[in-house]
């Protein structure tokens, strides 16, 4: 069987990578040489940066011919596992597609999803997984274990599963958190689709780290609640969320936190070296965030891009009493966001995520969404931060004057 031979094949070719340089995007010049590192800017304009190790290539974009990129590779896996997500043969053949095309990481998720749901032979062989008696044996930390008692050893010997964008600690339910990781890598997917040309997005180059606790409990808070949360570089560049309920689909805000990170590794870089509680810009984070936990919909392993699940009434309510736009916009991360659980923190997450939605809205009269990432990009790329006057400048009218349009909008989407 090819698969099993692919075994020895795939961990040499994982180890390999882990050795030396990623060489894994290539891209072909208009004078016909071929160059291999990865692309660290896919969406400049001007000039396109290959990192090969420790060096930086340059090259002007009229002198690209082709680029043959991780990314596209990674989206062509990603949109095909949800389009043939209840073809159990397509899923099979997409183990062989991502080992054909370079992507090691994607082709060990989709092998374990193969093991955990469908127990396939052909995936149990290709990690390496032996027969016992017991059933199939999976190896971690040294040891072989059975499936159940595997699931109660990463209790105290974490499993830290690796994607291309992501990586996730895994300390119980196996299957769920194999799923959440590829939701967090097709997050990414839709990430780039949906702003890299037009906020020219860099790339992930190093997996974002996303630490799931088993409840809410073993949860580390950050404030008075436990609510998911991102701490950027230079503190911890780390995703922090919490399974909760008796059988939950995934973890808790998943896209939430992904998203976060994603906008620090893409577009922002490092917070504020002196405080690990500032962000850039509060709002704008959390609202880019929550958008994309409200339209990533799906079961657990095939999230896929859809519209607006959440219609906040509490955002329109709190309007209705007076709450303006003006107040959310100067509002610091952990003071208005995380440290109590009070009908303020609640109003201020459901204000910010809205008025993103909002402003995002390609249907809206005057146009929003365009100048609205131009201050996306002003406000976090380029530090302006929260400032109220970058933010009238970029829309072409007040913040003042949004709060009527806004109040409306979200009048019809609650269906009042």
């Amino acid at each position: 069987m090819v698969r099993t031979a692919w075994l020895f094949i795939g961990l040499a070719f994982i180890a390999s990578l882990q050795a030396q340089d990623d060489l894994r995007d290539t891209v072909t010049r208009t004078d016909g040489k071929v160059l291999h590192g990865r692309v660290t800017n896919p969406f400049a304009t001007d000039e396109i940066t290959l990192a090969q190790g420790g060096k930086r290539v340059r090259i002007a974009r009229k002198d690209v011919a082709t680029m043959d990129l991780v990314a596209d590779r990674v989206a062509t896996f990603c949109e095909r596992r949800v389009r043939q997500q209840n073809s159990p043969k397509a899923q099979s053949f997409l183990l062989d597609y991502a080992h054909a095309h370079g992507l090691p990481g994607m082709a060990r998720l989709q092998a374990m999803w193969l093991a955990l749901r469908d127990d396939d032979e052909a995936a149990h062989l290709w990690l390496g997984h032996q027969k016992g008696s017991k059933g199939w044996l999976w190896e971690h930390e040294g040891k072989r274990y059975t499936r159940e008692q595997l699931e109660l050893v990463v209790a105290k010997q974490p499993l830290r599963l690796v994607g291309e964008r992501f990586a996730l600690t895994v300390t119980a339910g196996l299957e769920t958190n194999v799923g959440a990781l590829l939701d967090l890598e097709h997050t990414g997917v839709v990430w780039f689709a949906r702003f890299g040309k037009e906020l020219g997005l860099a790339e992930v180059l190093r997996p974002i780290e996303v630490k799931p606790a088993r409840n809410s409990d073993e949860f580390p808070k950050w404030g008075f609640r436990p609510v998911p949360y991102f701490v950027p570089p230079p503190h911890g560049d780390v995703a922090h969320t919490f399974y909760s309920g008796p059988a939950p689909i995934r973890p808790e805000r998943l896209f939430f936190v992904g998203t976060q990170g994603l906008l620090y590794r893409t577009l922002i870089g490092e917070a504020d070296r002196q405080d690990d509680r500032d962000r850039v810009c509060a709002w704008l984070e959390i609202g880019l965030g929550m958008w994309m936990e409200h339209t990533m919909q799906g079961p657990s392993g095939f999230a896929a891009p859809a519209d607006l699940r959440a219609q906040d009434v509490q955002a329109l309510q709190a309007l209705g009493r007076g709450y303006r736009l003006t107040h959310l916009l100067h509002l610091p991360m952990y003071g208005s966001f995380y440290l109590t659980d009070d009908t303020a923190t609640a109003t201020n997450w459901s204000a910010a995520s809205m008025f993103v939605a909002w402003l995002l809205d390609p249907d809206n009269k005057p146009v929003t969404r365009e100048p609205f990432l131009r201050f996306v990009q002003a406000a976090l790329q380029e530090r302006k931060g929260d400032s109220s006057s970058a933010f009238d400048r970029m829309l072409g009218q007040r913040v003042e004057d949004l709060d009527e349009p806004f109040r409306k909008w979200l009048a019809k989407k609650a269906g009042f």
